[in-house]
């Protein structure tokens, strides 16, 4: 036993022993005959150029890297094309390139070439503006077969090896570019009876994939790995790629499988399929001008797509690329749009209209089966369509069912009841500033809505109405809104709202009718104020449900609004109407009251003037007409228009007027003191002076015998100038059931009074039985005439003392 292991292991040392003299005695050969191989190598590289020149700096064996079989290595490696010196691209370019020879073949003085290895250098196919290519130095086919006759070389090359090689593929006529930093790439090639099938393991990095540089690179500056098996049909000259894995940055894989044809046709396509791929990673994949739109677009689950490329080889210009996804119950965010709950199935496509190009003006994106909460109001819509990305339009059916609490979101309006319903079709832009005419057609139903509008402190119930837009405009018809003491009906109209109520609503003019069989204006106190700030809380902030919202309040503060206003009752503090009519025009600053008509007291007023809105003191202008109202009932209503001493309870008769009055009005609705200004011309019929206690006074002193408590008038005229609050009274003269009376001076509301008065002592029973007004005017001066200066006490009374304009500090003067 020992005896035959040892002659084994003497045979078999002797195999290895003659094997290494061989692979010795080749490498000696090799050395030896390094010049005669070289020029061998280079005739079998330029048997397959044509016009070029190859450069080939040195050439060393090497023996290890290919054992058993012997490897030549080539430094500094070139290939150039004739017209190199004109675009300086060369074909090849690599500082060594590994040769691996058949051992046999070598002994029988051939070149058999198994392997080629490249290393550290670039490969540059170049074509220019003209369609000539620096590839054209390679030999066709048919030349390289006629060349390769009665030759001693074998080049079924079945192994391809790259090396930190920058592999680039520059074609300026037809404006594509795909250029790529091969760190690893190992090839294999076996040939079959139609054609041949290769397998390639590789690592790279993609510097370019443009099939339109104008457009940008598809999977710019992205790591690809992949093992991937090509297989080629020599008679119908279309290589095959099946679908096969490819990852992508190490962290996603895609199925690709690619078809393209050499033949007449040059067509290509190209086949990827994701699934649970992330937006923004595949975002990052795509050309520039696709990725500037899906950017804005943040989807928080994965969803699945696919997506075919197809384009023709010679053709210059953008390929066709159609791409299908799905997703469900996603969240999506966009500028100023949040989508949640969201499912939907999509499409894009380059190819809208066929025959029309493949740039973002004929691209196409399609959402189908859309079932999403948009700022959490349920949406639903079975097609919408974004066309041309370029300026992009979109059309869509949108519906929608849901209770009015999904709208609070912000603080403007807080809802607690109430259903609304929606059925639109929009057609319009969807970007700032574009041109696109929007076009909405459809309803808003509101039915039985409770809520708060919170910039004005109100509080609505019971609220419905329809909101229907015809193309450009919306009409508000059947509206109906009550409150704790009022009740409204409504209709109305905005024009050109869908062009103007982004980008100019202070341009918009509301038309508004109102009537009410009662308005308490006690509860709208405040309007007459500054809006108050809407405060965010902080969920509501999450919701980010601002831009529709914010743009309707904006809206309402900032268009024009004309009303029109009927009312079977109104009600305002103390004031009461009835049959009142109005006009009124509101701006962002100012209330216009154009005219106001209304029955009140027993007669009848008309207003018109302008209330300017700058805070919590609001400038107004009033001009009014009076007509037969009792003077009692309209004190009490304008709470004894700030007077002290005279009240609606001193006060009886018919009174008629008309005055200019212009001061400033608080938010809560009460004058500012000492703020008014203006004129007022009155005449009082049947008019009374009903238990004044400064008049009383006076009768318990001098008019015992005289009722000082129950004075009648006759006709009284004059007309009075207000300033701040003094009423200047030019001299006027009252002839009254007890006495006469000349009155002339300044009416302080608050202080400052400064009032003479004149008093004929002469009792006018005595003159009633005259009817010559001229004789009865002469006799109402004859005896004793009390002059009397009515001023201040100081304590906000008024005192009475003898005194007159000629003696202001005498004691009385009589006639």
């Amino acid at each position: 036993m020992r005896k035959w292991l040892r002659i084994t292991i003497i045979v078999f040392s002797g195999l290895i022993g003659l094997l290494l003299l061989l692979w010795l005695g080749l490498a000696f050969y090799i050395h030896t005959h390094k010049a005669s191989i070289l020029k061998q190598i280079s005739d079998q590289l330029n048997d397959r150029l044509h016009g070029g020149e190859l450069s080939i700096g040195e050439l060393e064996p090497s023996l290890v890297q290919s054992f058993p079989d012997v490897s030549v290595s080539l430094k500094n490696v070139s290939v150039k094309d004739s017209l190199w010196k004109l675009h300086h691209h060369e074909l090849v370019k690599v500082s060594k390139l590994f040769v691996q020879v058949n051992t046999l073949a070598l002994l029988k003085k051939q070149l058999d070439i198994k392997q080629i290895s490249l290393q550290n250098g670039t490969i540059y196919l170049y074509t220019d503006t003209t369609g000539y290519t620096n590839a054209s130095v390679l030999k066709k086919k048919d030349e390289q077969v006629n060349s390769t006759k009665g030759s001693n070389t074998n080049t079924d090359i079945t192994r391809l090896n790259l090396e930190n090689v920058r592999f680039v593929m520059d074609n300026q006529l037809k404006g594509k570019s795909f250029d790529f930093d091969v760190s690893r790439l190992r090839g294999s090639l076996l040939t079959n009876d139609s054609g041949w099938t290769a397998k390639i393991d590789m690592n790279l990095k993609v510097n370019s994939f443009a099939f339109n540089t104008d457009r940008g690179s598809f999977l710019k500056d992205k790591d690809l790995s992949t093992d991937l098996e090509l297989h080629f049909n020599t008679k119908k000259r279309v290589l095959d790629i099946p679908q096969q894995i490819l990852r992508i940055d190490n962290k996603q894989d895609l199925s690709v499988g690619a078809n393209f044809s050499f033949a007449e046709d040059k067509a290509f396509t190209i086949h990827i399929i994701a699934q649970d791929a992330s937006l923004a990673h595949v975002s990052t994949m795509l050309t520039p001008n696709i990725r500037e739109k899906l950017d804005s677009i943040h989807m928080e689950k994965p969803l699945d797509a696919e997506c075919v490329i197809k384009g023709g080889l010679a053709d210059k210009g953008t390929p066709l690329l159609k791409v299908i996804w799905k997703t469900r119950n996603n969240n999506v965010t966009t500028k100023g749009l949040e989508l949640t709950e969201c499912s939907f199935g999509g499409s894009y496509s380059n190819d809208w209209i066929p025959g029309n190009g493949h740039g973002d003006d004929n691209s196409i994106i399609s959402l189908y089966d859309l079932d999403t909460r948009c700022f959490t109001i349920p949406v639903k819509a079975d097609t919408v369509h974004i066309s041309n990305l370029q300026h992009p339009a979109l059309t869509g059916n949108f519906r929608a069912d849901f209770p009015l609490t999904d709208l609070n979101a912000d603080g403007v309006f807080n809802f607690t009841g109430g259903t609304a319903k929606a059925n639109l079709f929009y057609k319009g832009g969807i970007t700032a500033g574009d041109t696109i005419k929007p076009y909405l057609k459809g309803t808003v139903e509101v039915l039985h809505g409770v809520l708060a509008y919170t910039p004005r402190n109100l509080q609505f119930t019971d609220c419905n109405a329809k909101l229907d837009f015809t193309g450009q405009d919306l009409y508000l018809e059947n509206i109906s809104v009550q409150t704790a003491r009022s009740k409204l009906f409504m209709e109305g109209s905005v024009l050109n709202i869908t062009n103007l109520f982004f980008t100019a609503p202070e341009k918009l003019q509301l038309m508004w009718k109102v009537h009410s069989p009662i308005l308490d204006l006690n509860e709208f106190r405040s309007f007459l104020g500054q809006r108050g700030k809407v405060v965010q809380t902080k969920a509501a902030a999450q919701k980010k449900m601002t831009r529709i919202t914010s743009q309707l309040d904006l809206m309402l503060s900032t268009c024009n609004v004309n009303l029109n206003v009927s009312l079977d009752k109104l009600i305002y503090q103390r004031f009461m109407a009835q049959q009142v009519k109005a006009d009124l025009s509101l701006t962002q600053t100012s209330i216009r009251l154009n005219q106001i008509a209304l029955s009140h007291a027993g007669g009848s007023m008309q207003l018109s003037g302008d209330i300017l809105q700058s805070g919590n003191n609001n400038r107004f202008r009033i001009n009014t007409g009076i007509n037969n109202v009792h003077v009692d009932q309209l004190f009490y209503a304008f709470n004894d228009f700030g007077m002290q001493t005279l009240t609606s309870k001193n006060l009886r008769g018919i009174l008629s007027a008309k005055a200019n009055i212009s001061g400033n009005i608080y938010d809560n609705g009460k004058v500012a003191p000492k703020s008014l200004y203006g004129t007022v011309g009155f005449e009082l019929k049947q008019g009374a002076l009903i238990h004044v206690s400064q008049l009383e006074d006076i009768g318990n002193i001098a008019f015992r015998k005289r009722d000082m408590g129950n004075i009648t008038f006759e006709n009284v005229r004059n007309n009075l100038t207000i300033q701040g609050d003094k009423v200047t009274v030019p001299p006027m003269q009252i002839n009254s059931s007890v006495l006469y009376m000349d009155v002339s001076g300044v009416y302080g509301m608050t202080s400052g009074t400064d009032l003479y008065i004149d008093v004929p002592l002469r009792n006018p029973k005595r003159d009633e039985d005259i009817d010559d007004k001229e004789m009865k005017k002469k006799r109402r001066t004859r005896g004793i005439v009390l002059h009397l200066h009515a001023t201040d006490d100081g304590n906000g009374k008024v005192k009475i003392k003898l005194g007159s304009k000629k003696k202001q500090e005498g004691q009385d003067v009589t006639n």
